[in-house]
């Protein structure tokens, strides 16, 4: 019994791909495998279909993208994105699930004054916690003051997600990772005047 026998035809399809990329050719076993259940010709046959599809998709996306950002709606992009490969229900799907995604990366991006506002209270409040976290250690650690530079990452952790529940928006958006960034170097200062003094 092959080592392939119980993949699944996509399965075979990825083994075959990473193969070939990695190695430069594929395992015996696998050919073997590939031939006991379909010709080669049918299996590359399947492989090209495979990659015009996600070619297809590809294109799709960057149209997509590009009425998108013309502001068009979902009804409109729909209706002017046409394709020989995908169904029209394919294409609705992808464009749904496109316009959803675009849409949470630049609400995510987005800069306001109430991002600003909770960005402040996020300094604050992340910036005390992670002090009141950190001088815990410390004292239930003693060995841990010694490496109190170290800590330092587990720290900005701690602030980046009190940052992130705080406002709402991941590290990519300006606000959260100067409010992070802030927040640990209130950090140092606290340590400094609180536990060095």
């Amino acid at each position: 019994m092959s080592f392939y026998s119980k993949f699944s035809e996509k399965d075979l399809i990825e083994s075959y791909k990473n193969q070939i990329d990695y190695q430069g050719k594929a395992s015996q076993d696998l050919l073997e495998e590939i031939s006991r259940r379909d010709s080669m010709e049918n299996f590359m046959l399947k492989i090209e279909n495979q990659k015009k599809l996600q070619d297809e998709r590809n294109r799709l996306i960057r149209e997509i993208h590009q009425h998108y950002m013309a502001k068009y709606s979902k009804q409109e992009c729909f209706s002017l994105i046409k394709s020989d490969l995908l169904s029209k229900k394919e294409i609705e799907e992808l464009v749904n699930i496109k316009y959803a995604h675009i849409h949470r990366n630049i609400e995510n991006l987005k800069v306001d004054s109430i991002t600003l506002l909770k960005a402040f209270y996020a300094i604050l409040t992340s910036s005390v916690i992670s002090f009141i976290l950190l001088i815990i250690a410390i004292y239930k650690m003693n060995f841990l003051i010694a490496f109190n530079f170290f800590l330092l990452i587990p720290v900005y952790i701690i602030n980046y997600w009190i940052t992130r529940m705080i406002v709402n928006k991941t590290r990519e958006n300006l606000a959260v990772f100067t409010a992070t960034f802030l927040a640990t170097l209130l950090d140092v200062l606290y340590f400094f005047l609180f536990v060095s003094a």
